[in-house]
């Protein structure tokens, strides 16, 4: 039987004044999938703040009672708690769904998101679960509406560390009902990318079987921004802010916004923390 990883899934708040990034966790997870960029931000001067979205962080009939609307509401009530404590413009980091909260909170709050750094964001989702979603669509009305219908992840967690594979807190399935209101997030997202013209960072692991690359590639090409930075990682899989890139990731996303939001007062090297760097 799968044992989720002991990882911290706790919140995370650094705090600080002036320029702030919000960091948003992906699908089934929690803030520990992001603790190595937080961390990094934080060592850079800025303020951070990584909430545990609603429904996340316990087991999967807890996530299934949930839609996308209260994970949204989760992440506009920590950019709004952000900003007030910072008193500084609030970026925002988002992996996975986290980046597509990202995008929609972004589009909902028109001038107050100076930049976005986006990874592994699914705007789309790969084929065969689609097919799943539809054969699901088919079944009547008292199934689909059950909490225990869900999907095993294939392998455990979409990562290339096979000791952060150990680590990681996630659920190890997904309730159908949970991937249904991340399709139509991502459908909702998709009409907002040509209004969004604040500069972006797009990143994706070029490892990753969660998420087609095809994706990020289509969500660079569709923002109206005319600052769209990308970065690929041949070595990592989906969780790329804990995989084995995650230095060069976090080092590539504190610069992006040092440079885009306004570099913290006191600033330092922007590098994560020497145990989030991996071996050369």
């Amino acid at each position: 039987m799968h044992v989720d990883g002991k990882g911290d899934k706790s919140p995370i708040f650094i705090p600080a004044k002036g320029p702030a990034v919000l960091c948003l966790h992906g699908f089934t997870g929690t803030p520990w999938e992001v603790a190595p960029l937080a961390r990094a931000l934080g060592s850079a001067g800025f303020a951070v703040s990584v909430p545990l979205l609603e429904g996340h962080g316990e087991d999967t009939a807890a996530l299934a009672a949930t839609t996308w609307r209260d994970w949204l509401s989760s992440a506009e009530e920590a950019f709004d708690r952000l900003r007030v404590e910072a008193g500084g413009p609030v970026a925002i980091a988002g992996f996975s769904m986290g980046g597509l909260l990202a995008l929609r909170l972004a589009r909902l709050r028109p001038g107050a998101v100076p930049a976005l750094a986006l990874m592994s964001v699914p705007l789309r989702l790969p084929e065969w679960q689609v097919a799943v979603l539809r054969a699901f669509g088919l079944l009547p009305g008292f199934l689909r509406r059950n909490r225990l219908a869900r999907l095993h992840k294939r392998g455990g967690s979409d990562v290339t560390d096979a000791q952060v594979r150990d680590e990681n807190p996630s659920l190890h399935e997904m309730p159908l009902a949970g991937i249904a209101e991340l399709v139509d997030l991502a459908e909702t997202v998709r009409r907002d990318l040509t209004f969004l013209a604040m500069p972006a960072l797009v990143a994706h692991g070029e490892r990753d079987r969660t998420v087609p690359q095809s994706a990020s590639f289509e969500l660079a090409g569709s923002l109206a921004s005319i600052v769209v930075e990308r970065l690929w990682l041949p070595r990592s899989g989906h969780l790329i802010a804990v995989d084995v890139e995650r230095a060069q990731l976090c080092d590539t996303v504190v610069r992006f916004l040092s440079k885009h939001v306004g570099a913290p007062v006191g600033a330092g090297h922007p590098s994560p923390p020497a145990e989030d760097r991996q071996a050369k």
